[in-house]
């Protein structure tokens, strides 16, 4: 992410506001001459520095003479170093002359001036009572009052902590604020405790810089408290802005060997830390940092190759300077923060580093540790991996994927194809076998990531299974199956068509394995075959395995059935179950099975043939969740879906979609996800409830904007139909809502489509040709593909318009029919009998005129309404409101068995 600076020229600002607010509040009391001590303690990068110099800003602006003095750890034994540096720096920027700067001249000059017995810290009370006397006569005798600032105090030389001291116990009388900064871990135990001391006296006031909240590190980037990386910064920040900038500037960089910790101005500033540090506790802290987040004395002793008392002397060290914290667990070291032990490892020698990388896997392999634990080690050996670590990075890999961390499985186990390629003997055995990079991959497909998929497939082909004819094709289906499955039918084709050309060389069953594979891919992709290409391949099957040669028929059948050549689907889609089910035995379909599976069941429920497409959608999906083929869950869950809806089941069809929608959104497949809504809502709408409306396009909920297919606008049309909103159906299956400029729908929907389009016109009250119309396309669509399901819409639509005709009598009959070819238990079974009994209840009506079930007052309202009056009307002439006339034209329409005025009008008018 991006870093937006809050720092304008000649301008400091920090986000310690409130601490910046009471060492402002003591600047104006020390101007008004009330001297005060403040203790700014804090770990390194939590802000001291900066609050510091806006403090300073604000002295100045106060009129305070600002004096800043910085302790090093290189002048740690130079007497008085801060002191002398900020006195200096005072007086050479210009302060006052008088005898303010003649006693501070004399104030350097004693500071300067070592008394006897300095090389020792034997200092005598009256020398640092001289220097008080020197210090209130000068800088604290501005007239405004004056800022001394000490900033990391903790490297104090002797001298200063007294002199600080003597400050604490016999505080000056004038306007001097002095503020000693430090970082409490690494202070001395002598100046932890005066200023402890001082504290429970009254004569320090102390303020401790903590982690930052997040809506201050916010600030801190220059970003909105709500932008969606904050928490991940803030997590692994621990809310120290120094840290948090770095890690802001590395993005989503991560690791040990980034060159971006040793040249960045952080690891300028972590390193500098390390500058004075000894041959053995800079190869100790080395080794630390190799081994890892945590470490203990005996591994450091190990990997740096030194004894374990020098090992314990240097943590001791490292410990002191704060490098190193102590963990919960005894005897476990860790770096203070990972960011320091990357800017340490980095700062290692390369060679050095490898070597220690192998002394490290040496010690946890004999320790019998985990995998995960060595594979880190291994990777970075160098020259020095044997053949054994290729196992070790296998069992990573598996580790990872059981524990759902695909992304790190993937990671290690390409280490592991690439080492066992390097230290192999060439057998063409190896550590990573068929069922481990299978694992990993679907375990990567399960959440969308075609992007590492398509990273280990040059691995995975130059592994194992790349090196016979066979094997290799079938590494390759499986892999592009997987990326089309996801989405990335570009990727997948491409693949296959660069093994083609070797596996037709090497074997006639790899080539046609592949050739399938492509024409799979598509449909796996949401793209459909092109007919020609398909029927080729099916005559090329003599001799073929089992498996190809029943999924070349199921392609070709389905293509058929989309081509509306419902002659040749039949045949097809027979040959194919014949052949798939001979496969059946009683054990999970394979990969390649199941994929044909799921073909073969989407054309059959787009055939009407429900029971055969839910034993094999059933059957394949039994092989899909025991092997963990989360690809295929999309497309046969939607299938399963749709069959189960069809047949009337439901419940089953919402749990289907259900669990297919969650895994079409993690894999980012809109278009199954938009599948699945249109069948949610119209499951939901056949049981009298509204679903949520599906998620729209470019919501987070979904991967990309889907086109409307004809079969989700068919199933949202059913929907709105059942829920009364005719418009609404129209609009999806009309979207110019001109019948002659929309291009006919798929041949194997057609039929269904002009019987919704003339179910909408019923309700939206549409003149008698228009329903004729709808009704005659119907039938003719009908008639070409000679579908019983498709015959039975045909029937509907001809009733529809047989009762805009006011003929119930012959639209009952159509209405039976059409009962009769869907079945009682599916949707269009039960709206084909709630129509025909509709219809047989206007019949019977009209034959004994019906009128004499109306009151009074109905019958008036009903012979209005034939007259063509309407609603306004006829509440003038009987002296009622218009709400009064809708509801006994609703209790008439209830009554009469009708459904709109002018169905009412006819009625009336053929009652005479």
């Amino acid at each position: 992410m991006g870093i937006t600076t809050i720092t304008r020229p000649n301008t400091v600002t920090t986000v310690r506001t409130a601490e910046l607010a009471r060492l402002t509040e003591l600047v104006r009391a020390a101007r008004d001459g009330r001297p005060a001590i403040v203790e700014l303690a804090g770990d390194p990068g939590t802000g001291k520095t900066r609050l510091l110099a806006a403090l300073a800003q604000e002295a100045r602006a106060q009129g305070l003479a600002a004096l800043h003095g910085r302790c090093s750890e290189a002048e740690a034994q130079v007497p008085f170093h801060p002191l002398v540096q900020a006195l200096t720096a005072w007086r050479g920027a210009g302060a006052e002359a008088g005898a303010g700067a003649t006693a501070t001249a004399a104030l350097v000059e004693a500071l300067t001036d070592v008394p006897p017995g300095a090389e020792r810290s034997l200092w005598r009370s009256p020398y640092f009572a001289a220097v008080r006397r020197l210090l209130a006569a000068g800088p604290a005798a501005s007239p405004g009052g004056a800022l001394l600032v000490l900033d990391d105090f903790h490297w104090a030389d002797a001298g200063s902590a007294r002199l600080v001291e003597t400050l604490i116990r016999w505080p000056l009388d004038h306007g001097l604020l002095l503020v000693v900064a430090h970082r409490p871990r690494q202070a001395p135990v002598p100046l932890r405790a005066v200023l402890q001391e001082g504290g429970e006296l009254g004569a320090v006031e102390t303020l401790t810089l903590g982690a930052l909240p997040a809506h201050r590190c916010a600030e801190v980037l220059g970003v909105r408290a709500d932008a969606p990386e904050l928490p991940r910064l803030y997590a692994h920040s621990g809310g120290n802005p120094l840290y948090l900038t770095a890690l802001a500037e590395a993005g989503s960089l991560t690791g040990d060997t980034l060159d971006l910790w040793t040249s960045s101005s952080l690891g300028a500033r972590l390193l500098a830390e390390t500058e004075l540090l000894a041959a053995i506790p800079r190869r100790v802290v080395h080794a630390a940092a190799v081994l890892g987040s945590v470490f203990d004395v005996d591994a450091v002793a190990e990997v740096a190759e030194t004894s374990r008392d020098e090992a314990c002397r240097a943590l001791s060290e490292l410990r002191r300077r704060d490098l190193i914290r102590s963990t919960a667990e005894t005897g476990v070291l860790a770096f203070r923060h990972p960011l320091l032990r990357g800017c340490l490892y980095a700062d290692a020698d390369a060679c050095w580093r490898s070597g220690a990388h192998r002394r490290a896997r040496d010690r946890f392999g004999r320790l019998g540790l985990p995998a995960l634990v060595i594979a880190p080690h291994i990777e970075r050996a160098g020259s020095g991996m044997r053949p054994a670590d290729a196992e070790v990075l296998a069992v990573a890999a598996r580790s990872c994927a059981q524990a759902g961390r695909p992304a790190e499985a993937a990671h290690w186990l390409r280490s592991a194809l690439r080492l066992g390629r390097r230290t192999g003997d060439g057998s063409g055995a190896g550590p990573v076998g068929t069922e481990l990079w299978q694992q990993v991959v679907r375990a990567l497909a399960a959440e969308g990531d075609a992007e590492r998929i398509a990273a280990l497939v040059a691995e995975v082909l130059a592994g194992p299974d790349g090196r016979s004819p066979g094997r290799r094709a079938g590494a390759a289906a499986f892999l592009a199956a997987v990326l089309a499955a996801l989405g990335h039918d570009e990727e997948a084709q491409a693949l296959l068509a660069a093994e083609l050309p070797a596996a037709q060389a090497a074997s006639p069953g790899a080539g046609l394995l592949l050739r399938v594979s492509q024409q799979l891919g598509k449909v796996l992709a949401g793209q459909i075959p092109a007919r020609t290409d398909v029927e080729v391949l099916v005559h090329g099957t003599d001799g073929a395995d089992p498996v190809t040669a029943g999924g070349a028929l199921g392609l070709a059948g389905l293509c058929a059935v989309l081509d509306g050549d419902m002659c040749a689907a039949e045949m097809s889609l027979d040959a194919a179950a014949q052949a798939l089910d001979e496969l059946d035995s009683g054990r999970p379909a394979g990969d390649q099975e199941a994929g044909h599976l799921l073909v073969l069941s989407w054309a059959e429920a787009l055939m009407g043939w429900y029971g055969p497409a839910y034993g094999h959608a059933e059957r394949a999906l039994t092989a899909v969740r025991s092997r963990g083929d989360a690809h295929f869950l999309p497309p046969l869950l939607d299938t399963l879906g749709y069959v189960h809806y069809q047949s009337g089941r439901l419940a089953d069809a919402l749990g289907a979609v259900r669990e297919g929608a969650a895994a079409a959104r993690a894999m980012g497949r809109g278009d199954h996800v938009a599948l699945s809504d249109a069948i949610t809502a119209a499951a939901w709408a056949q049981l009298g409830r509204n679903s949520p409306p599906p998620a729209a396009a470019g919501s987070p909920r979904r991967a990309a904007p889907e086109p409307r297919t004809p079969l989700n606008a068919l199933l949202l049309a059913e929907a709105s139909l059942a829920s009364g909103e005719a418009g609404a159906a129209l609009a999806l299956l009309l979207p110019e809502r001109e019948a002659w400029r929309v291009s006919e729908p798929v041949a194997v929907f057609a039929a269904r489509n002009y019987e919704l389009l003339a179910a909408a016109a019923v309700q939206t009250e549409a003149d008698a040709d228009t329903l004729d119309a709808w009704a005659e396309r119907a039938a003719a669509a009908a008639a070409a593909v000679g579908l019983v399901e498709q015959s039975g819409h045909a029937l509907l639509a001809r009733g529809h318009a047989l009762m805009a005709r006011g003929l119930p009598a012959e639209a009952a009959q159509c209405y039976g029919e059409a009962r009769k070819l869907f079945g009682d238990s599916s949707p269009a079974g039960a709206r084909a009998r709630a129509l025909a009994r509709s219809a047989a209840r206007v019949t019977d009506r009209r034959e004994s005129s019906g009128l004499d079930e109306l009151t009074l007052r109905e019958r008036e309202v009903a012979e209005l309404a034939g007259e063509g009056l309407k609603t306004k009307d006829i509440a003038g002439r009987l002296r009622v409101s218009p709400r009064t006339v809708d509801v006994h034209l609703t209790h008439i329409y209830s009554k009469l068995g009708v459904n709109s005025r002018a169905a009412l009008v006819r009625l009336m008018a053929l009652a005479g």
